[in-house]
């Protein structure tokens, strides 16, 4: 159940309203009105709830919920005190009912007396500065942006309409599109780590590119996002970015991609559209990830993978060969041991 100390209640929303704003089907159970969502093992009679797949086949079997999601292959399972709605992608229809009956607040607009902006900077009546924001010299923040407390909008910076930035986060040499968001303490634009080894030291390279991030982008709490040496580093739309991740120099990411939490991506790497790099995933400089590719958690990618590509393990390699390699250390090990 939804803590509403937290998340804003819509109200409730019957079965039949809820499956034609979703395009689900009723397949069968009585009209109920739903004010909630919950997982299948905690869903009260309220709740709306959802399965894709047979391998929770029992919690669905067992489950309390008013209504379920899910696809017509799992339609008998669930009981027949349960409403069960047909959908092809439950998750989807899941996520959408959510948001139907947990909105986001409205944002609020104005600027707080504490927050610093430069006379110079352009904010936008709708926008709001929340408290103790730093807004410096000539940075544009566009209608409905909400900049969230402590967080610091560098020179010349660009926040594009309804762009989200969050509590302590930081952005500056950043272009950023429409309805971006920023988690709390997220690191834009800082400079990237360019030297020259020298027998005297370390010659720092000027790091004098931008970050460029296209509409609808997410980045996740307390990652980075380096800006470029000589060109920019560019995030495409509709990427996901989870925490803690690095995205280093010049770093290009295509549109849709999902980089996951605690990945590190090293400086000028090409990312394709749709690619998804799961957890600690370490990409080496200078590569590029064709479209569609995936890479299993705790990999590390030291070459190009061509588009579609699905590898796993250190030094990554096609997941069938990652099996066969992690299959056959085992049954050494186990003669070893015997």
């Amino acid at each position: 159940m939804v803590d509403t100390r937290f998340f804003r209640r819509e109200g409730a929303l019957s079965t039949p309203e809820l499956a034609a704003r979703l395009g689900a089907q009723i397949l069968r159970g009585p009209e109920r009105l739903i004010s909630d969502v919950a997982a299948l093992e905690t869903a009260g009679g309220d709740a709306l709830s959802y399965c894709v797949d047979r391998k929770h086949a029992d919690p669905l079997s067992r489950t309390a919920a008013g209504a379920v999601l899910v696809p017509e292959a799992l339609a008998d399972i669930a009981p027949a005190t349960v409403t069960v709605l047909i959908h092809p992608t439950p998750a989807v229809a899941f996520a959408k009912a959510g948001r139907m009956l947990f909105p986001l607040p409205s944002p609020p607009s104005g600027i707080h007396p504490s927050a610093s902006v430069d006379p110079s900077a352009k904010v936008d009546p709708s926008a709001h500065v929340g408290p103790m924001v730093v807004v410096e010299a000539h940075a544009e923040i566009d209608a409905s942006c909400v900049i969230e407390a402590g967080a610091q909008i560098g020179p010349g910076v660009v926040l594009g309409e309804g762009c989200r930035i969050g509590r302590g986060a930081t952005v500056t040499h950043a272009m950023l599109g429409k309805r971006v968001v920023l988690l709390a303490g997220v690191r834009i634009g800082e400079a990237g780590f360019g030297f020259v080894p020298t027998p005297q030291g370390v010659v720092k390279i000027p790091q004098l590119g931008r970050v460029i991030i296209d509409d609808d982008v997410e980045v996740g709490a307390n990652s980075t996002i380096d800006r470029g040496a000589l060109d920019d580093t560019r995030i495409g739309a509709g990427t996901m970015i989870d925490n803690l991740v690095q995205i280093a120099h010049n770093v290009i990411i295509g549109r849709g991609c999902i980089i996951v939490a605690q990945v590190g991506i090293s400086g000028s790497t090409i990312i394709e559209d749709y690619a998804i790099l799961a957890g600690q995933v370490g990409v080496s400089g200078h590569l590029r990830i064709g479209r569609g590719a995936q890479v299993a958690a705790q990999s590390g990618v030291m070459r190009d993978l061509a588009p579609g590509a699905k590898v796993g393990g250190s030094p990554a390699v096609p997941v069938l060969q990652w099996h066969r390699q992690t299959a056959a250390l085992e049954r050494m090990t186990k003669k070893k041991g015997s």
